[in-house]
Formats: structure tokens, C-alpha cells, sequence
């Protein structure tokens, strides 16, 4: 037994003392462990301090390499690093997100429903949220979509559309104190231009005067106050000769034709012989002429251009004798896709009618509404892509958006827009 407790101490001082002459590691007992070099060794190219432990041993290597110092987390905050953020990127279809369309906008609970008629079918947009809306305005600005709201309390907000997120943007104030009486008129820009102009009556002590606001495709400046512009009812305006005009009934029931001024005060000139107690409706030809329609104190439907106030026309005139275009309310006019204008107007029984002009004649008048009754303002815009000549909107008198198209083979029997329920006159605009 003790000659066996020998040979095993003989044995471990006998592997302590081969560590000495180079063989297998070994330690003295009860020793710490020597520091390991953990670095990544590059081949020795020959070089003075390359390889083996040299120059690029990642223990001592030069700042740009050095772990500690180049690649800190704390100075590479994916947060906060331009090349890292993580916010949705913008998905863009090559226009903008926005295709050919007819853009519809009305006045909800909520805040306004928003819909698109594209391809042929209408698709309901996300509601844009806001406080209580009574009126709204749309135009195309920019080549898509801009809205203006005149909110319950009068102030007027704006909201653009956000082809990242297709939806409109949440509405903000257009200018600090802008209020409207009643509903605002929005005009786009011409050409695929930037800019947006609107038009609106005062809302303050009584205020008839109207006001000016402009968008440059950035941001909205300055209002101007048009003193020569005075009105209770809401105005028309349009883009002619590369100035706003706002068409507009004064206090005086005569028609006026306004040119926007930067400056305030508004050039007005009277459009002789034409009277009314209900808003006018103006607009644009393909070649430029301002035509402008108005329901006079007769019920009578009534049409002229500004470049000849004195010839106006009742749209009956040169029709047969049983014609019967009588109107208790504004009318609307639009041209279509085909350059001719049409007149739409809300007839005593409470249905839509329509009348076309070709040359000078306007034509007999057509029912596009059905059996359905309306009580607010229709909306109408040249015709969508894919074969309509003109589009109408209107809010059935339960709430219901329904659309009426006029196409090649006529007015088509009108079609629900969406499951909606709508408290206010629908606005329309066209892209591009």
C-alpha cells in the first residue's frame, strides 16, 4: 500500500516537470490561469508588425478597426441613424399614387367620407377624421386631390392627399382666423400646375365681404380680403386667362364677375341684365370662355358668357314649345370629356335633370336620378376615365352618395357609391 502512494507521486512530479521542457501545458498547482489572446491573427505577409500576432492583432489594432471605438453601438443608434430609419417608406406607383380618377368627398359623422371611382368601380376611402363638417370643397391641385372643409364652428380646414399612405392627410387650419359664412369654392391649378385658390364669403359680425386664400403647393399664405366682393350667397370661382374670378350673386341679386386681387379689394364688374336670389354656377371651356348658369327669380334657368353678360339665354329657348326646365334651386354647370357643356338642376318634384348644350342650343332635359329624391346640392365633374362623358353625384334623401354617368349612349340608371350615410352636398375632382 505505501509503495502504491509512492509511485503516484512520483507520476504527478513527474508531469509537472515535463511542462518544463516544452510538451503539454501544465501548471503549478494552485496557480491562476495566464491571460489568453483571444485576437484573430492575419497571415504573416513578411511585413514588420504583419502576421503573428503583429500590427493587425485586433487587441491592438489601429482605431479604425478597433471594435471598442469604430463599431460603439451607442454611436450607431439605428434609431436615430438617417441610413437606419425604420419609418413605412413611400410606395409609389409611378404617378403619385394617383391613377386617372374621379375623387368624391362629402360631409359625415366623423368627419368626411372619401371615395374614388377608378376602372369603373367606387372604392370608400378611410373617413377622414374631424370635427363636425357642413361643408366641403374639392379641386385638383398638383394633379391629385385637395379638399377644404368649412367646419360647424365656420373655421376652414384643408387636407391633402398622401399617396405614402393613400388616404388623406388630417385636415389643418388654412390660415389663422379664415371662417366662411356658407360653402367655400376651390380652384385648382391649370396644367398639372401647384397651386390652389379659394374663395369664401366671410363669417365674422355679419361679414358679406369675400376672401381670398392661396396655396402655392406648399403651404397655404396669407388672406386677402376682396372688399369689392359683397355677397350673402356662397360664390363660383374659376382659373381663366391666369386669374381667379369669382362669379357671385351680390347684395344687390345682380351677377358680378370678380378677379382675384393679391393686394385686396378684387376687381368687380357687373354682368348686366341677370339677377337671382340663388347662387350662380360658372365654368371653363376647352377654350377658355367663362359660362355661367343661374336659376332666376322666375325658377327659369338661365345661361350666358362673361365675354357677352347682355345675350342670355333660357335653356328653353329654341326648344319646343313643351319644354319645362324650371328649377327651385342652384343649378350646376360642367363640361364634359366631349367639350360640351351640361347643366344639371334639382326640379320641383325634388328628382335631377340634365340638359346638354351643342353650339348654342341646349338640348331637351333628361331625368338622371330615377325615382330618387335629393334635397342638397349635386356635384358634377368631366368624366372619369373609361368612357363617361360627365359625372354626377348626389345624396338620396335618406343619406345614400349615388352616382349618375352620362356616357356615349346616354344618362345610365344611377348606382350606389357605398354603404354610407352622408350629411352634407358632396364635392368632386378630377385626376389628372
Amino acid at each position: 500500500m505505501a509503495r502504491r502512494a509512492r509511485a503516484f507521486a512520483i507520476a504527478i512530479l513527474s508531469s509537472v516537470s515535463m511542462g518544463s521542457a516544452g510538451c503539454a501545458v501544465s501548471y503549478a498547482p494552485n496557480q491562476p490561469l495566464p491571460a489568453r489572446d483571444f485576437s484573430v491573427d492575419t497571415p504573416d505577409l513578411g511585413g514588420v508588425g504583419v502576421g503573428g500576432n503583429g500590427g493587425d492583432d485586433l487587441a491592438v489594432a489601429t482605431t479604425a478597426m478597433d471594435l471598442a471605438v469604430a463599431q460603439d453601438l451607442a454611436a450607431r443608434d439605428l434609431a436615430a441613424a438617417a441610413p437606419h430609419d425604420l419609418a413605412p417608406a413611400c410606395v409609389d406607383d409611378g404617378d403619385g399614387g394617383v391613377a386617372p380618377t374621379l375623387w368624391l368627398a362629402a360631409p359625415a359623422a366623423g368627419g368626411l367620407f372619401t371615395a374614388r371611382l377608378r376602372g369603373g368601380a367606387w372604392t370608400a376611402l378611410p373617413t377622414v377624421a374631424s370635427a363636425a363638417v357642413d361643408d366641403v370643397a374639392m379641386a385638383a391641385v398638383a394633379g391629385k386631390p385637395m379638399l377644404a372643409a368649412r367646419l360647424h364652428d365656420t373655421t376652414l380646414q384643408a387636407a391633402a392627399w398622401d399617396s405614402c399612405r393613400d388616404t388623406f392627410a388630417s385636415p389643418a387650419a388654412i390660415a389663422a382666423g379664415a371662417a366662411a359664412a356658407n360653402r367655400p369654392a376651390f380652384v385648382g391649378s391649370s396644367g398639372g400646375g401647384s397651386a390652389g385658390d379659394l374663395v369664401f364669403r366671410g363669417a365674422v359680425n355679419g361679414d358679406q365681404r369675400e376672401y381670398w386664400a392661396h396655396f402655392d403647393g406648399a403651404a397655404w399664405g396669407a388672406i386677402a380680403t376682396e372688399g369689392n366682393f359683397l355677397a350673402t350667397l356662397p360664390p363660383a370661382a374659376v382659373r381663366a386667362g391666369g386669374a381667379v374670378h369669382a362669379i357671385f350673386v351680390g347684395t344687390d341679386a345682380n351677377l358680378y364677375d370678380g378677379v382675384v386681387q393679391a393686394s385686396g379689394g378684387g376687381a368687380a364688374t357687373q354682368l348686366t341684365g341677370n339677377t337671382s336670389n340663388l347662387a350662380a354656377t360658372a365654368a371653363v371651356a376647352p377654350g377658355g370662355a367663362v359660362h355661367v348658369l343661374y336659376t332666376g327669380t322666375n325658377e327659369h334657368i338661365y345661361w350666358f358668357v362673361t365675354s357677352a353678360p347682355a345675350t342670355v339665354h333660357d335653356l328653353c329657348d329654341g326648344q319646343p314649345s313643351g319644354c319645362f326646365i324650371v328649377s327651385d334651386a342652384a343649378p350646376l354647370i360642367g363640361f364634359g370629356s366631349d367639350g360640351n357643356a351640361v347643366a344639371v338642376y334639382h326640379g320641383t318634384d325634388g328628382k335631377l335633370y340634365a340638359s346638354r348644350l351643342s353650339g348654342t342650343q341646349w338640348g331637351a332635359a333628361a331625368g338622371i336620378s330615377g325615382s330618387d329624391t335629393t334635397s342638397l346640392p349635386a356635384a358634377i365633374a368631366t368624366g372619369a376615365p373609361g368612357g363617361d362623358v360627365a359625372d354626377v353625384v348626389y345624396v338620396r334623401s335618406d343619406g345614400t352618395p349615388r352616382h349618375a354617368a352620362l356616357t356615349a349612349g346616354g344618362w345610365q340608371a344611377p348606382v350606389t357609391v357605398a354603404a354610407a350615410t352622408l350629411t352634407g352636398a358632396p364635392a368632386l375632382a378630377a385626376t389628372p
